[in-house]
Formats: structure tokens, C-alpha cells, sequence
């Protein structure tokens, strides 16, 4: 269903990108997407949602702490980098700060990273 993220893949900058609301701006984003890049992706729109980010250190002994946590204070579909980031989070609640620490955790240990990544 609608409303779907069309991308062109391999572009940067979100060209040849947009959200499309009914099957007649689909085919526009989709022919535009086509005008910049060989392969395009259509996604469920996420629009809306939180963006949080935990910065995560992780050891060659398997010792893991957060940094902190980030949240965009633009709702997801505003481009990071015109978004304003909060550190730390300001609208979690304790049991979703809490839930999402531990899956980044288990996530950094899952993929083996030694060092930090958010």
C-alpha cells in the first residue's frame, strides 16, 4: 500500500528519490529515478518515525558501553544531514531507551565489531 519511498539506486543526495502517494506518482518517481541510476528500489514509507542512534564502543574482550544515544529531532524522511540531532534522546521513554541499548549492543556483537559505530 501507499504511501512508498521510491529511490534510485547508487545516487546520492536522495536524487531521483521521493515518496509516492497513488500509482500515478509512482510511475513519475519511478521514470525519474530510471533518468539517473539503472536499478530503483521501492520501499514501505517509514515517514515519520523516530531516528535514534546509539554510539556503541565494543572491545576485543567483548566489553561493551554506549557513549550515548542520538535522536533526530526531524521525524524520519528529513535528510540527516539537514536534520537536527538531540544527544541525548529526549522523548524515549525508560523502557524504550533500555530496549534499544540492549539491541544495539547484541547488534555490535552479533556483527563483531571492535571499535565504535552508532
Amino acid at each position: 500500500g501507499y504511501p512508498v519511498m521510491v529511490r534510485a539506486a547508487f545516487a546520492l543526495g536522495g536524487l531521483g528519490s521521493g515518496f509516492a502517494h497513488d500509482d500515478d506518482e509512482l510511475e513519475e518517481l519511478v521514470v525519474r529515478a530510471l533518468a539517473v541510476s539503472p536499478q530503483v528500489l521501492v520501499e514501505k514509507s517509514i515517514k515519520g518515525w523516530k531516528e535514534v542512534e546509539y554510539e556503541v564502543v565494543r572491545d576485543a574482550n567483548d566489553n561493551c558501553i554506549t557513549v550515548c544515544n542520538m535522536e533526530n529531532f526531524d521525524p524520519l524522511g528529513i535528510h540527516t544531514g539537514d536534520s537536527i540531532v538531540v544527544a541525548p534522546s529526549q522523548t524515549l521513554s525508560n523502557h524504550e531507551y533500555y530496549l534499544l541499548r540492549s539491541a544495539a549492543i547484541k547488534i555490535v556483537r552479533h556483527l563483531g565489531v571492535v571499535g565504535e559505530c552508532n
